[in-house]
């Protein structure tokens, strides 16, 4: 293969992404020409072609657009060495708005894709670039933004410098201190209204510490963000072809590949998270190992709640694990399959694509080693997300503009504050809880200390041996603090109507190694001996329940 031809001219009018646009049309129309790279504001033009062209030839395309142009003498009259691998006229890099996640990358990719002379495209959502290879042929700006359809991502032009891009990325939407500040009060608010109504309680007997209602306001959050593009594109593109074939049928019945994706999506998350909190169990792992997976399941969350606010840099985004995107595009792949079944399937496949809240969820599941809690909390989630995918025809004319923009920073607001609260439970687990202040009184009250070994009414002693009856409700522990003699043999007799459900089916003390299973309707009896002064923590399995006592 021969070397490509150069030659660099300076350009005048170069002024904005549309004039540019408009000369490199017209330049690139000279027969031979592979690509045409402009540079506005210091008015210079690169033209590489397959054969000589100087610049009487661009100035007679071009004048009649009202550019004035004169050669630069070159130098390097060939493409530098540097590129004799891949012919730079085969790489276009370009700046897209509006993506945000790894679904956005998927969704951008497959578009592009579909642009005559694409061969391959690979996009980083935080860097807001597309890399695109062709075959030769530089397809326009307005053809991939053609391609793009009726999406939110905008091509603002070529690609700018990496910093650059980092920098426009991050100030984008980004909102003010005051801002943030009204966000988190009004999440922190609703929180407590919430709270104080009985809804956000922990189920012990659905999803232990992340309760079912928990997991479906996530899907609620996770419908009305990019996380649910793929999804809902899969879906749109599976039931258009459904109903190119049946065009004859009713509205309703045209409707049944809908129901049939959304039931395959339900489905396959109940069936696949109840796997995941099954290998768990087989697993099962320690308390220490799973307060770890907790908190690591916790700071995806504070992550994904940042790059939601575009509060996150990209080094901190790069430390999220991601799906390998050929999975996603090999599940996306299956769209034009023509079997009735097909969208059941293909939503079950929905469980493999990549979302950050998804996998957040399913990395919980493992810790919970309870496949019913497991399928509960990833059913919960799918069912959160149920709403918007069968409403999405009509969700394309809502949530947008600056409503939607407050509510996606809404979102973000409140991931990050579940985010923040899993953390807790993680600690918890561990053994090491952070203890945040609380807004009212506890049920009862502690006074100072008991001193020189005083009683604790909680506690009964008889001489040899202390022993405390600790009731389990759906409310957690009771009594949830008192204190304990040194050295002495101690017996916890556990029980009440929630032993043995969900969380409460584990009692454990993490510091001191104890970990037993609840019996449901039975009494259980947990002994040992504490040998060193200090305070532990008791828990269910993921924390959320839990209590401590004082060795003196």
């Amino acid at each position: 293969m021969s070397s490509p031809h150069v030659i660099k001219i300076n350009v005048t009018d170069l002024g904005d992404a549309v004039r540019a646009e408009e000369f490199r049309a017209a330049a690139s129309s000279l027969p031979g020409v592979t690509r045409v790279d402009v540079n506005g504001p210091k008015g210079l033009a690169r033209i590489i072609s397959d054969r000589p062209i100087t610049a009487s030839e661009v100035a007679r395309v071009v004048a009649p657009r009202g550019f004035v142009v004169r050669a630069i003498p070159a130098a390097d009259a060939a493409a530098p060495q540097s590129d004799a691998r891949m012919p730079v006229s085969n790489v276009v890099k370009l700046e897209i708005e509006g993506m945000t996640c790894r679904s956005c990358e998927i969704t951008v990719e497959r578009k592009f894709k579909q642009v005559s002379g694409v061969k391959k495209v690979d996009v980083d959502a935080s860097m807001g670039i597309a890399r695109i290879v062709t075959d030769g042929r530089a397809p326009s700006l307005d053809e991939f933004q053609r391609a793009l359809g009726e999406t939110t991502y905008e091509i603002r032009g070529r690609a700018p410098t990496k910093r650059a891009a980092t920098a426009e990325s991050d100030r984008r939407g980004r909102p003010s201190f005051w801002q943030l500040v009204g966000l988190f009060g009004f999440v922190l608010l609703l929180g407590a209204i919430f709270s104080r109504l009985g809804l956000l309680r922990p189920s012990a007997g659905l999803g232990g510490s992340v309760s079912f209602v928990a997991a479906f306001v996530i899907g609620l959050v996770a419908a009305s963000s990019s996380c649910l593009a793929v999804a809902g594109g899969l879906m749109l593109s599976t039931t258009a072809r459904f109903r190119e074939r049946v065009a004859s049928l009713s509205p309703l019945g045209r409707m049944r590949p809908v129901f049939l994706f959304v039931a395959g999506r339900l489905l396959g998350y109940g069936v696949l998270g109840g796997l995941i909190g099954a290998i768990g169990s087989a697993l099962s792992p320690s308390p220490f190992v799973t307060g770890l997976i907790t908190i690591a399941a916790a700071l995806f969350m504070l992550i994904m709640g940042l790059d939601m606010l575009h509060l996150a840099p990209a080094w901190l985004k790069r430390l999220l694990p991601r799906m390998p995107k050929a999975l996603a595009h090999r599940v996306m792949d299956q769209e034009g399959k023509t079997h009735p079944a097909a969208p059941l399937m293909l939503g079950a496949g929905t469980f493999f694509l990549p979302c950050g809240f998804t996998q957040a969820l399913q990395l919980y599941a493992l810790t919970t080693g309870s496949a019913l809690t497991g399928a509960s909390v990833l059913f919960a989630f799918a069912l959160g997300t149920a709403p918007a995918l069968l409403a999405l025809g009509f969700a394309s004319s809502s949530l947008k503009g600056r409503l939607g923009e407050l509510f996606f920073r809404f979102s973000g607001a409140l991931v990050i504050v579940l985010g923040l609260w899993n953390v807790q439970n993680g600690l918890a687990i561990t053994g090491h809880p952070l203890e945040l202040p609380r807004l009212s009184l506890p049920e009862r009250a502690v006074a100072a200390e008991p001193a020189g070994g005083a009683a604790d009414p909680y506690v009964t002693f008889d001489g040899k041996e202390q022993s405390v009856a600790i009731d389990v409700s759906y409310a957690g522990f009771s009594p949830e603090r008192f204190t304990l003699r040194k050295g002495v043999p101690t017996t916890f007799n556990i029980s009440g109507d929630a032993a043995g459900v969900g969380c409460l089916a584990v009692f454990q003390i993490p510091k001191l190694g104890v970990r037993q299973f609840l019996k449901s309707g039975d009494t259980t009896t947990v002994a040992f001996t504490p040998q060193n002064p200090g305070n532990y923590v008791f828990s269910c399995s993921m924390g959320m329940f839990r209590g401590n006592f004082e060795v003196l």
